[in-house]
């Protein structure tokens, strides 16, 4: 039986009018970009916040492939996880406060908003296996939690199939599941080298995001050695790359 796993709260966002699927989506976006507008106007902060992505997950130059895809996960990582020096929240958290503010105050469009935020910020992001493709669902693995998740998706999935390993948010909506914005995908062929990794990430005390990073840090490097093949980048850059910084155990390529 499908389920999400406990850090999805299903329930964010029911009665605001927005079903899941194709409306769910479109309040989600517009909370994420007000998110963005609000929270992206300190260049330096920006700067600082991408500069520390990149040196857990590795670097990736604006010619390259993954360009745009890799500058909007990591948009979307600084507000909606990222708890800056001297914070305590992340971008979104503070957002919420002043929301949820507002709407004590009797204000009901504050109260919608502080729902859609909420639920960026309970979501859940992880690597995923893609095990069904449905009229309206997909059916997930959570490769690193185990959880089976079935998120609503009507709009269709071009060049997605079964089998495909990929970092991507899941929120919960109006008493659904949705996809977030991003989608990282890393080749089928690498999921035992994948999961290899997270084995020994998690044996040297490293959590859910040092594997996911480590694992996207790879990625980047299947760009740079297109002579060999994808599986063998996970599994034999990726066991020289856990021994250096096994020590911390932060999954820092």
């Amino acid at each position: 039986m499908s389920s999400a796993p406990r850090d999805v709260d299903t329930d964010a966002g029911a009665g605001v009018g927005a079903g899941a699927g194709v409306a769910a989506h479109a309040v989600l976006d517009e909370v994420l970009d007000q998110l963005i507008a609000e929270h992206t106007a300190d260049a330096a902060e920006v700067v600082a916040a991408r500069r520390e992505y990149e040196d857990r997950r590795g670097r990736i130059f604006q010619e390259e492939e993954l360009w745009e895809r890799w500058s909007a996960a990591f948009i979307e990582w600084f507000v909606v996880e990222r708890v800056g020096p001297g914070r305590a929240l992340p971008p979104a958290g503070e957002s919420l406060a002043r929301a949820r503010a507002r709407a004590a105050a009797g204000d009901a469009a504050a109260e919608a908003l502080a729902r859609a935020i909420r639920a960026w910020l309970t979501s859940h992001r992880s690597l995923f296996e893609v095990r069904a493709l449905e009229q309206g669902r997909v059916e997930l693995l959570d490769l690193l939690g185990g959880a089976q998740i079935s998120v609503a998706e009507p709009r269709a999935m071009l060049g997605v199939g079964v089998g495909d390993v990929v970092e991507l948010r899941v929120v919960g909506y109006a008493g659904d599941v949705v996809f977030g914005r991003t989608f990282i995908f890393h080749p089928r062929d690498a999921r035992e080298a994948i999961l290899g990794q997270a084995r020994r990430i998690v044996a040297a005390g490293g959590d859910r995001r040092a594997v996911i990073d480590r694992v996207a840090s790879l990625r980047v490097r299947v760009e740079r050695y297109r002579h060999m093949p994808a599986a063998k980048v996970y599994e034999l850059i990726g066991e020289a790359a856990a021994r250096a910084p096994a020590a911390r155990g932060d999954g820092s390529p």
